[in-house]
């Protein structure tokens, strides 16, 4: 059973974490979407106030100490760099977690964060797009610059994403073969693929330079737009990971468009400007998309009771075989 068949017991939780808050008593909860966890809008039905985003934790998803090193990521974020993030809003006992104990008697870790405005960028807007990923480029690099520098990065307990946990034998998302569809010959290509991405990650290997705290999830529904501003959402999946990742999260699910080759080349120049970006990053960009698309492919396989996954799972084997496809002819 999904975890979110029961929708009442997160709506209960989400209203009980509402009243921690000090908003007005008509504030309520209205949701937005179940992914890894719930999440609702905080808003006033009256005035049409926006009051926050409030994330109810599934349980045993994160810990109450990786929370908490998220919350004090987006302080730094807000506090040392020139990015917009939400931040966290306390509640009347002036923490930024609320332990909400549901009627089944589980623990459920609800934080709600700044209400943001602006938009998502649209991708088949292709003079804008380019514009945005440059624009991205640069907020990424302004990320990774942020964690470099800060002391207490390396203090944060947050999940550690390499192949191992992405794709490989313990992936936080499940195994990608476990995508529904799938032909035995397709599995086949794209265990050769895979193989190829571990050995090619061993030899690109781990560094201060390649490797840190990370978004992990820069897709376009996680950014908002306002004019020249790009906004970043949605730090549930943030850890420890190469930066690369983070360009490959940025293309999830248009890998396969045309417009994708101009927006890395935006997305590049943007990071340039903040960030070096070596040769050496440069030829494993593919191998950062393939994985990536494989790890979606898990994630894809573990959301299908979802409308929006169901949109995105159309056509979504033959788009990862033609990447596979040309990820071969280029290292196989």
């Amino acid at each position: 059973m999904s975890v979110f068949e029961n929708t009442k017991l997160f709506d209960d939780v989400a209203n009980t974490a509402i009243s921690r808050y000090s908003f007005g008593d008509e504030d309520h909860a209205r949701i937005l979407q179940y992914s890894e966890n719930a999440t609702y809008l905080v808003e006033n039905p009256r005035t049409g106030a926006k009051d926050g985003v409030l994330r109810v934790g599934r349980p045993g998803y994160h810990t109450f100490e990786e929370y908490q090193s998220e919350m004090a990521w987006l302080r730094q974020i807000n506090d040392y760099t020139p990015l917009i993030v939400a931040n966290p809003i306390e509640a009347k006992d002036g923490t930024n977690i609320q332990v909400v104990t549901g009627p089944d008697g589980r623990d459920y870790y609800c934080v709600i964060c700044e209400f943001l405005t602006g938009s998502s960028p649209d991708e088949n807007d292709e003079k804008n797009a380019i514009r945005q990923y440059h624009a991205l480029g640069e907020t990424t690099a302004y990320l990774h610059r942020q964690t470099e520098i800060w002391n207490g990065t390396r203090r944060l307990k947050r999940v550690r994403w390499t192949y191992d946990t992405i794709i490989g034998d313990h992936a936080v998302w499940g195994p990608w073969r476990a995508m529904p569809g799938l032909t035995r010959e397709q599995v086949s290509e794209l265990t050769r693929c895979s193989e190829i991405i571990r050995r090619r990650l061993d030899k690109y290997g781990c560094n201060d330079q390649n490797f840190g705290l990370i978004h992990a999830d820069l897709r376009i529904s996680n950014l908002l737009v306002e004019g020249e501003q790009i906004k970043v959402i949605d730090f549930d999946d943030c850890g420890f990971g190469w930066h690369l990742h983070d360009l490959a999260s940025a293309l999830s699910f248009i890998e396969t468009k045309p417009i994708v080759p101009d927006l890395v080349n935006a997305w590049l120049d943007g990071y340039r400007e903040v960030m070096p970006f070596t040769d050496t990053d440069f030829m494993e960009i593919d191998t950062f998309i393939m994985m990536r698309r494989l790890q979606l492919m898990a994630w894809i396989a573990g959301h299908l009771d979802s409308d929006p996954v169901k949109d995105l799972s159309d056509g979504y084997i033959d788009g990862t075989m033609e990447l596979a496809d040309r990820y071969l002819r280029l290292f196989g």
